[in-house]
Formats: C-alpha cells, structure tokens, sequence
C-alpha cells in the first residue's frame, strides 16, 4: 500500500468512503432492492433498535450550542474499537478514529489517535494512555477525553468490539486481502500463534481479519502500520458488504452487527446522510505525530506539540469551528502516574 503523507487529499467515491462500515447496516435496504426490500427493512429496523445505545451527556456535546442537523450541518464521529469480551468487566479502546464529515466540501477528514497516547483522562483527573479512558468509563469517558484533547465536539459515536469484527467477517463469508507482511500473532482468546499467515492476497476468516488488523510490535512501521492494516480490513468489509446479494448473509450480518455494534446515531439520522454519503468526493487522513517514551515504567506514545496542533486545526475547519480558542493539551512536560495495566498486543 503506497504510503500516505499527512493531511494528503485522496478522492474516492462514496462506496469507498470508510465510513460506509458504519452506516451499512442502516443504508442496505436502499441498495437491495427488489423482493427483498420488505424484508431487509424489517430486519434493519430490528438492528437499528439493538445497536442505539444514548450517551448519557444527552443529545449534543457540551461543545455544541445545539444538537446537529444532518441535512445541513458538517458533524463529527468517533469511531471505537474495543477489546471487550464476553463476561470482562473492564476494556479499553483498542482503535479510536475521529472523522470530521464538511458537508459543503463533500469532504471526510479522517484522525487516527495511537492508542498509547498520553493524553488527560477528564473522568479520573489524571493523565494516562488514551486507550484506558474506555476502561475507567466507557464510550461516555472516551468522548470526553478525545473532546478535551481535539477541542471539538463529537456528536457521534460508533462502537465495534472484537467478536464484532470476527462476526461481521464471518458473515459475509470472509473478505479478500493483500496481506502485506508475515503474520504469526494472537488470537480473539489471545492464544499465541493463534493465526499464521504469509504476505499475498488471501480471503481472511474473521478470526485471520482481526490478527492482521490488530497485530502491533512485529511491524516494522509500527503504530503507522497498524493503522494501513486497519484502513485494509475496513475497505474491505466494505466492499464485501455492499455486494451481498444473499438475504442469508445478510440476515448474518445483521445479526452480528446488532450484537457487537453501539451508537448514538438513530436510523432515521442514518437515512439523512445518504444523499451526502453518495456525494462524497475526497478523504483526507491526518496522522498524530509523535515519540515512544518510557515514564515511571511504563510505555507511552508523547504527542508532538505541533502536529497536534495541525491536525486540531484542521479538524475545526471542516467543522467550521473558531480555531483559535484551543490550549495546547500538555503532551509533553507533565508528569503521569505509573502504568499498571497490561498490555495488549
């Protein structure tokens, strides 16, 4: 995959858009069709009923006047992926994508955020890796944290966890991908050499799609890497997705995603955003500058101060925000508390 430079424009049609991952579920009884329709909006609705779950903040961010309008306003998402389980107690957000969505641009403007970043965790009053803010409170805590860090609202959330990927790949029958480095990592149980694999184009079983997104330290770019990984297994969930013609497949599908997939946004928000959805023209990617230290024991990726404050001002453009009111988050010079948690891979 050729290497993206930060803040570089990539045009793309809206059926390539990532966010299209999020919104499939509710857009996919427009793309069916046929004597199907009656049923795929049935089972949409029933989805739609399952996955939206409220922040507890209420409709709008305390960073907004008023709750947006999809018809007219440019908004934000937040989009999370979880290592939650089955019976755990606590989590942390193992990906954390914000994408800006500049409805006169037609324009996406996506931010990825290292998981390990040190960042201030509002809810505990403390600085720690912005993956553990999910942890201490869940997507509401998670909002909050990245609200403080960007300085933006976030006006919605999508929340997938691992069984949720591993589900949704499965049931669309695998996604096909370019693997581009050897793979000999964890599983969903994180059992080692849980999934092998070896570069080339491949179809991955969900259980294969998550290790190669999620595989961290043997890659050479590192947390880069894993992002490209990422954009790889999301692409193309998406185009598989948006070709199902099987109404088994997409009763799994649904399925799978009304058991492991979260949001605020409700379906008739959904079906607002279409035609804005089929009129995307560009994606722009930001990358999060920054440095691997070693404090009071533990790892932590220090944001660059000025990369930092690159990407918070172009996110408050294509929100048509004032960009001049932030502070500078405190990335580099303020103390943290020691690191006790254990590490993922």
């Amino acid at each position: 995959m050729k290497d993206s430079t930060r803040s570089r424009s990539n045009k793309r049609k809206s059926k390539r858009s990532w966010f299209k991952i999020f919104v499939t579920v509710f857009l996919i009884v427009l793309v069916t069709g046929g004597a199907t329709f009656a049923y795929v909006a049935h089972k949409t609705f029933q989805t739609a009923n399952k996955t939206e779950v409220k922040l507890s903040r209420g409709e709008k961010s305390e960073k907004r006047p008023a709750a947006v309008d999809l018809t007219k306003d440019h908004f934000s998402v937040l989009l999370v992926g979880t290592d939650e389980r089955p019976g755990d107690t606590a989590s942390r957000s193992d990906t954390m994508i914000v994408a800006t969505f500049n409805k006169a641009e037609k324009k996406v403007s996506m931010l990825s955020i290292p998981r390990d970043s040190l960042v201030m965790i509002p809810s505990v009053g403390y600085e720690d890796k912005i993956n553990h803010s999910y942890a201490f409170g869940g997507i509401d805590s998670t909002i909050e944290t990245v609200e403080n860090l960007l300085d933006i609202p976030i006006d919605y959330y999508g929340s997938i966890n691992f069984n949720g990927v591993v589900a949704i790949v499965d049931a669309i029958g695998g996604v096909d991908v370019d693997v581009k480095l050897p793979i000999d990592t964890l599983d969903s149980s994180d059992q080692q050499s849980g999934v092998k694999l070896d570069p080339g184009v491949q179809t991955l079983t969900g259980e294969e799609a998550l290790a190669y997104a999620r595989m961290r330290y043997e890659d050479p770019e590192g947390d880069i890497g894993r992002t490209k990984r990422q954009q790889q297994i999301l692409q193309a969930i998406i185009d598989e997705s948006t070709s199902l013609g099987s109404i088994t497949k997409l009763n799994q599908l649904m399925q799978a995603t009304g058991d492991n997939f979260q949001t605020n946004m409700s379906l008739t928000e959904a079906f607002q955003l279409q035609p804005f959805v089929k009129s995307l023209a560009t994606v722009n990617r930001i990358d999060l500058e920054g440095s691997d230290a070693r404090i009071n024991g533990g790892y932590y990726y220090k944001l660059d101060k000025a990369s930092l404050k690159e990407a918070k001002a172009i996110l408050k453009e294509q929100l048509a925000l004032p960009t001049n009111q932030a502070s500078e988050a405190p990335a580099d010079d303020s103390e943290t508390t020691d690191d006790t948690s254990t590490e993922a891979n």
